[in-house]
């Protein structure tokens, strides 16, 4: 389905890479640690995780990048190289062969990691743009904002382009 967005593997890892930075609701992951543990998790990793979480539907929330969670960086990439990724999508990337040595490559070299995300992010940008009142800016990015348009997105036409800028 990427494909035919013009994304290849390689864009899709990188842009997974986003995971390096943020949190997660325990409800989740939960699935992986109960009833029983995924066998592709690290055993330590997941017995933190079931002090964070200890039940599958838990309100709380954990890191999705155990090193430098608050450090845009490819540290994320080795957290799935040692079996730390928190969700199974994230992890599949290292488990599956086609994209297994992409993952490595990013985990050993942090500035090719940095240059094909700027790549990816660049293509991202380009998919069905939306614009005017056609477009959005969510203000939480799993759901559409309430109504047709967003205030966010009112409030910076609104703006010059240059003050609308500086704000991003």
């Amino acid at each position: 389905m990427l494909a035919t967005k013009n994304l290849d593997p390689t864009d899709v890892v990188a842009l997974s890479g986003g995971h390096t930075i943020g949190l997660s609701h325990c409800t989740s992951f939960t699935g992986r640690l109960y009833p029983t543990q995924d066998p592709t998790m690290d055993q330590t990793f997941a017995n933190n995780l079931k002090v964070i979480c200890p039940i599958a539907n838990s309100t709380n929330t954990t890191v999705l990048d155990i090193r430098t969670p608050n450090i845009f960086d490819n540290k994320y990439y080795v957290d799935l190289m040692n079996r730390q990724g928190l969700f199974t999508s994230d992890q599949d990337l290292y488990t599956d062969s086609r994209t297994r040595g992409i993952v490595t490559s990013f985990a050993i070299d942090q500035n090719l990691f940095f240059q094909r995300f700027a790549v990816a992010m660049i293509k991202m940008g380009q998919l069905s743009v939306l614009t005017g009142n056609d477009g959005e800016i969510r203000a939480n990015c799993s759901a559409r904002n309430a109504g047709k348009t967003s205030v966010l997105v009112s409030a910076v036409e609104e703006l010059p382009v240059e003050e609308a800028r500086s704000g991003f």
